[in-house]
């Protein structure tokens, strides 16, 4: 397999699963189910993975971001 044909894989395993929540230029952004649950954004996986309604919008909770954390998530 190479590694184009692996990115595919894992693209297509994580849109089955609504693991993406945000993708453009060939990169994807990934989510544990719970990390989504935890910031919020687990409607917008399932919508885009066409497994769920149109996510209700609503102000996202502020999370303190730990030291050497970086923030991944954009809302």
């Amino acid at each position: 397999m190479t590694r184009e044909e692996a990115y595919a894989h894992i693209g297509k395993l994580a849109e089955e699963h609504a693991l993406i929540l945000q993708a453009f230029g060939g990169v994807m952004t990934i989510v544990h189910p719970d990390t989504q649950r935890e910031y919020g954004v687990e409607e917008k996986c399932l919508y885009m993975a066409g497994q769920g309604p149109w996510p209700e919008e609503k102000q996202p909770e502020s999370k303190p971001i730990q030291p050497g954390q970086q923030e991944l998530f954009v809302a």
